[in-house]
């Protein structure tokens, strides 16, 4: 059985996001110009095609028909200065100005590529990709956790693909 891990060096998921908007969803894997959400806690992909349920005098039971998506990536994340605040938060025009907390402020729509097996390079690597919006940022710190941690949402806006690195 073939599992994807992700407990050894360079294994790790990698989280980018950049606000280079790619048209063409064939070409969401190459994603450039990135900043890397490192110091993933968790990472939770939720793909939710919706269900239509009806029922009808011609059956006697229910009938479905889907109807659009509702996807997000949710992570937790460590909060490092220049990732979350960015390295140029007044006049940033790059995701790695802006910051995780700038994109989420500014309502920046952003290209993302989530690895789930490696970095973005790593041949083989299994990727989820697409476009959205930073959004659910909350962080919190307790003297029996003293390390900022933060919830992140990535809300997917239109397809978002799954696929694997060549």
């Amino acid at each position: 059985m073939a599992r994807i891990t992700v407990n050894t060096t360079g294994t790790q998921p990698t989280l980018l996001v950049s606000t280079d908007l790619i048209s063409n969803s064939a070409n969401w894997g190459n994603i450039a110009n990135t900043l890397s959400v490192t110091c993933l806690q968790d990472v939770t992909i939720t793909n939710s095609t919706g269900i239509y349920s009806y029922i009808d005098f011609c059956s006697g039971d229910m009938q479905k028909l889907t109807t659009p998506a509702d996807n997000e990536i949710s992570v937790n994340m460590v909060i490092d200065g220049a990732v979350y605040f960015g390295t140029d938060p007044v006049s940033p025009a790059t995701a790695t100005e802006y910051g995780v907390a700038g994109l989420s402020t500014n309502k920046v729509q952003v290209q993302f590529k989530l690895v789930m097996n490696g970095g973005n390079s790593t041949a083989n690597a299994y990727y989820y990709a697409g476009q959205g919006y930073v959004s659910s940022l909350a962080p919190t710190v307790s003297p029996d956790a003293p390390v900022w941690v933060t919830p992140m949402t990535l809300a997917v806006n239109g397809t978002m693909v799954a696929a694997q690195n060549p």
